[in-house]
């Protein structure tokens, strides 16, 4: 079964100039939310510009309801077509600036297509991965790359992999791997080496080498890896490799405004996926909640909606002002 078609309107400008919400994302967390907004009635504009996690092209094999998995693409695509059902309106762009209205009644985004008004705002931008810097490695996300030993660690049952990272929390996902192989590899950029003397020891009794370098170029053999070349011009062999360099929240738009971050720039929010900025959601990997996972993310937007709908309500109905 292919993905649903895509929409005729997701590249048009937005046709109106006020929303009830808008979603700024368009991955598991947005797309939850968009669907609980069109639900609830509520005119809902959804922003996403395209390179979210879910355009890398991964095959997700944890996510309830699929037993052969389902690729991130086609999962957005099933999302997309389910949020359009429900008069969400899709936009392919970006939010280039956001700002309060008076008495805190909403905001303004300036986005590519022109400047909208959200009575509302969820906040479902996601982070951005520092993937390793050789040529081609993008290409190899979803196939040969990956980042998440949650998503992931199934795929390296018995098999050989090369660890990138160069800090203390590379070196516990390192030991974790070992639930699924024996054959493990942490490589360390020079110049960049983090790790302290307890994570050696630990790594050094878990069997897990560690060695200093920084990856060239990866060949392929089909969809296998054939050799990793690094710059010193050592050769290594691995079946896959992961990616542990960490990410960053797509929050710099947001720092002139009142909302409170943690020290790593992610959204504070409370239980009810809120922050402290009254009408301003978010959910999702941005936030301080964030665990990588497709399952947390649906539950966050889907929860931020039921609180930026709950905002939207007027007196009238209310029992409480």
């Amino acid at each position: 079964m292919g993905d649903p078609p895509a929409s005729h309107s997701a590249d048009a400008a937005p046709p109106a100039a006020t929303y009830d919400c808008v979603i700024v994302g368009g991955g598991p967390a947005g797309l939850s939310a968009a669907v609980y907004m069109g639900r609830f009635r509520r005119t809902t504009l959804l922003i996403d510009s395209g390179e979210g996690r879910w355009a890398y092209g991964q095959h997700n094999e944890n996510y309830l309801g699929f037993p052969k998995g389902v690729s991130a693409r086609r999962l957005r695509a099933l999302g997309v077509a389910q949020a359009e059902r429900f008069g969400v309106v899709p936009h392919h762009g970006r939010v280039e600036q956001i700002d309060l209205l008076p008495a805190q009644q909403g905001f303004t985004l300036a986005t590519t297509a022109g400047q909208v008004i959200g009575r509302t705002v969820i906040w479902a931008a996601g982070v951005r991965d520092r993937w390793p810097t050789f040529r081609g490695a993008r290409r190899l996300v979803g196939k040969q790359l990956f980042w998440c030993i949650v998503c992931d660690g199934w795929r390296t049952l018995d098999r050989e992999i090369l660890l990138l990272g160069n800090i203390d929390a590379a070196a516990e996902d390192a030991l974790q791997f070992l639930t699924y192989t024996s054959r493990v590899t942490l490589l360390v950029e020079p110049g960049k080496d983090e790790l302290s003397p307890t994570a050696r020891r630990k790594l050094h009794a878990g069997g897990i080498q560690v060695r200093s370098g920084e990856v060239r170029s990866v060949r392929l053999k089909g969809q296998a890896i054939e050799n990793i070349l690094l710059t010193s011009g050592e050769l290594l062999h691995a079946d896959l490799i992961f990616s542990l360099y960490g990410s960053d929240p797509n929050t710099e738009l947001l720092r002139h405004l009142p909302i409170t971050l943690t020290p790593r720039g992610m959204i504070n929010i409370d239980p009810k996926y809120q922050t402290n900025l009254a009408r301003f959601y978010a959910a999702g990997d941005v936030t301080d909640h964030h665990s990588d996972q497709v399952a947390s993310a649906v539950h966050g937007g889907a929860q931020a909606a039921q609180a930026a709908n709950y905002a939207l309500y007027p007196p009238r109905q209310r029992l409480s002002t």
